[in-house]
């Protein structure tokens, strides 16, 4: 099992060429919510906590403090560190949250159950060391998000996968159909094949 600071490097190297504190912390969270609800257990094994601009890992905020420490090429990741499985789910997260800023990604992990259940009812600007419960991580990102339009039950049965960059969503099967030549226009009386469905009938 990889440590949460491994993790970072990866989005880090990842994401590059560099990253702000705040990102760094959200989109590891992310990445850790979603891995125990496609998978039920943790990535990494350090505690979340429910400090006030959102999840935070304590102790890769100290070591990643440093400016130097979120530079892209700087990071030295080992290539076993990850399963394929892990690697994509990193990509899929980058992928889905990782053009927000940090400050979008803070605000976004304010209105989610799992932070604000960890911190109850203390008030906004009030200090929390409460971690974050992965279970309630677990059943809320499951039940109540999708990453990269997919449910968590679509990513565990059917594997995590990143879609190719060129990509284009849903098959337009309209635009198909209008692209063909005129002799697939008139379909005549009996376009679904008369033969066919006698033989059947």
């Amino acid at each position: 099992m990889p440590t949460a600071d491994q993790v970072a490097s990866v989005i880090i190297a990842r994401r590059g060429p560099s990253i702000d504190s705040m990102s760094l912390q959200k989109l590891l969270y992310y990445v850790q919510a979603w891995h125990i609800a496609i998978t039920d257990r943790p990535l990494f094994p350090e505690k979340i906590k429910a400090w006030k601009d959102g999840p935070v890992v304590p102790q890769v905020w100290h070591s990643r403090k440093d400016r130097v420490a979120r530079r892209a090429s700087t990071q030295d990741v080992p290539e076993d560190l990850l399963s394929e499985a892990e690697s994509d789910l990193i990509d899929l997260v980058l992928g889905t949250y990782g053009s927000m800023s940090g400050e979008e990604l803070s605000i976004l992990t304010h209105v989610e159950r799992p932070w604000q259940s960890a911190r109850g009812d203390l008030p906004p600007e009030a200090v929390c060391s409460e971690p974050l419960n992965l279970d309630e991580m677990a059943d809320f990102y499951h039940s109540e998000r999708k990453l990269g339009g997919r449910t968590a039950a679509d990513l565990a049965a059917a594997g995590i996968f990143v879609r190719a960059k060129d990509a284009r969503g849903p098959t337009d099967v309209d635009g198909i159909l209008d692209s063909l030549g005129v002799e697939y226009e008139d379909v005549g009386d009996d376009p679904w094949g008369g033969a066919n469905l006698a033989a059947t009938g």
